[in-house]
C-alpha cells in the first residue's frame, strides 16, 4: 500500500450506523459547536471516519445561545438526554448549571450509537473540498432491526384453523 491516502467520501443518502467518538464543545470560526468524529461501524462503508459539527444557534437580539428544537445537536443530546425539553425549559436553570449538563450530556455521547442518512456538502468557495456530513433530520439512536422480530405475530398465525 503507498503513502498516499485519499479520504473516501460516502454517497449522498447513504444510510448508516455510526459510532461517535470524541464528541466535544469547540469555539472557532463558525462559533461554539460540538465536535466529534463519526464512525460507520456496518455495512459497505464499515471504517469509514469523517469529522462533523453540529452548531449552536444565536439570538440576533440578545446574542444569547440556544440550541434549537430539531436540529442536529438537538437531535444528538436528545439520545444522551431523552429529557432535554425538560431540562432546556426550566426557567431557573442557571448559566453554570445549563454549562455542566451541556459538559456531562455530550460527554456521555462518547462512543454512542445512532443511525442517520449521510450528505455530501460542498463549500460554496472551494468545490474540490467535498466533505461528508449527517442529514440533520435523519440523526436517531441506533435501533436493532432485528430486537423484537421474533415477538411480532404474523397475520392469522395466532387464528385457529377450522
Amino acid at each position: 500500500m503507498g503513502r498516499l491516502r485519499k479520504r473516501e467520501l460516502l454517497p449522498d443518502d447513504t444510510a448508516i450506523t455510526a459510532k461517535l467518538i470524541d464528541p466535544k464543545i469547540v469555539t472557532g470560526k463558525y462559533g461554539r459547536q460540538m465536535q466529534a468524529t463519526v464512525r460507520v461501524v456496518d455495512g459497505e462503508y464499515r471504517g469509514a471516519k469523517f469529522k462533523e459539527w453540529f452548531s449552536f444557534r444565536t439570538d440576533s437580539d440578545t446574542n444569547e445561545e440556544f440550541i434549537s428544537y430539531g436540529s442536529a445537536l438537538y437531535n444528538l443530546l436528545k439520545i444522551a438526554d431523552p429529557d432535554i425539553d425538560d431540562s432546556l425549559d426550566d426557567e431557573e436553570l442557571s448559566d453554570r448549571e445549563y454549562e455542566k449538563w451541556l459538559q456531562s450530556t455530550v460527554k456521555s455521547l462518547d462512543g454512542a450509537t445512532i443511525m442517520a442518512r449521510v450528505a455530501v456538502h460542498t463549500p460554496k468557495n472551494d468545490a474540490s473540498k467535498k466533505r461528508n456530513k449527517l442529514d440533520p433530520g435523519s440523526i436517531g439512536p441506533y435501533q436493532d432491526p432485528e430486537a423484537g422480530f421474533a415477538d411480532l405475530a404474523l397475520s392469522g398465525a395466532d387464528e385457529e384453523q377450522d
